[in-house]
C-alpha cells in the first residue's frame, strides 16, 4: 500500500495512476488548495487533509501504508520570496508531519519530490551533475534542501529508508497553466486561444524538461 501526499496535483495524480496500473493500493492525501478532485483516480482512497493537520496521523493509523511518496508542497518560488515563513510552514513543518508519521508507523521507505534548479542555483556547469554543490537562491530552494537533510537525519537516527528526486521542469497532462512554472502548458494554452506568448531575454536560454510519465 502506498500513500501519496499531493496526489490530486499535476505530478501526484499521474503518479497515482501509474501506481494503480502497477497493482498497488493507493491512498491520496491532498488539501485541494491547488490539486483537483477530478484528477484523483477512482480506485484510490482519498482523504482531504492538509499535511499540517493532526488528522494526518489518523490516516497513517487506519491505512498503515508501506511506502510514502511525499509531493504535497508550496511550489512557487516567487511566493516563497514574498512569504518565506508560509513556505517553511508547509514545506518544512508539513513535511516533518509526514516524516514523523512514517517513523511512528513503520513505513518502509519515503520518497521525496525535491527540486533541481532551485537547489543548485546558478550552476556554472551545464548539464549540471547531481553531485554539483548546492547553492539555493530562494527560500523555496533552501526549504527543499533543508527537508533533504531532515530525511538524512531520520535515516541516521531511526533507520528510515528514503529516496530523493530532484526534478527539472516537468510537463504533461493536467499541468496547471496559471502558475509561474509550466511554460509548455502556458505556451500551448496561448496557442490554442490565439494569444501571444512572451519569452524574456534574448532567446538563447535553455531549460531541461522531463515528461511527467
Amino acid at each position: 500500500k502506498v500513500l501519496v501526499s499531493g496526489g490530486a496535483g499535476f505530478i501526484g495524480s499521474n503518479l497515482v495512476d501509474s501506481l494503480i496500473d502497477l497493482g498497488y493500493q493507493v491512498v491520496v492525501v491532498d488539501s485541494l488548495v491547488s490539486g483537483k478532485k477530478e484528477y484523483i483516480n477512482s480506485q484510490a482512497k482519498f482523504y482531504q487533509i492538509d499535511i499540517l493537520s493532526n488528522e494526518l496521523e489518523d490516516v497513517f493509523i487506519k491505512e498503515k501504508p508501506d511506502f510514502v511518496f511525499h509531493l504535497a508542497a508550496q511550489i512557487e518560488v516567487s511566493k516563497s520570496m514574498k512569504d518565506p515563513l508560509k513556505d517553511a510552514e508547509i514545506n518544512l513543518r508539513g513535511g516533518y508531519n509526514i516524516l514523523d508519521n512514517c517513523r511512528k508507523y513503520l513505513v518502509k521507505k519515503i520518497i521525496f519530490s525535491s527540486t533541481g534548479g532551485a537547489i543548485y542555483g546558478e550552476s556554472e556547469i551545464i548539464p549540471t551533475p547531481e553531485s554539483y554543490s548546492t547553492n539555493p537562491l530562494s527560500f523555496y530552494g533552501i526549504h527543499k534542501l533543508s527537508f533533504e537533510k531532515y530525511l538524512k537525519c531520520y535515516n541516521n537516527e531511526y533507520g528510515l529508508d528514503y529516496g530523493i528526486l530532484r526534478f527539472s521542469n516537468v510537463y504533461g497532462p493536467r499541468q496547471f497553466k496559471g502558475g509561474e512554472a509550466g511554460v509548455i502548458a502556458i505556451f500551448i494554452d496561448n496557442a490554442v486561444n490565439n494569444n501571444s506568448s512572451i519569452q524574456y531575454g534574448d532567446g538563447s536560454q535553455t531549460r531541461d524538461f522531463v515528461y511527467v510519465d
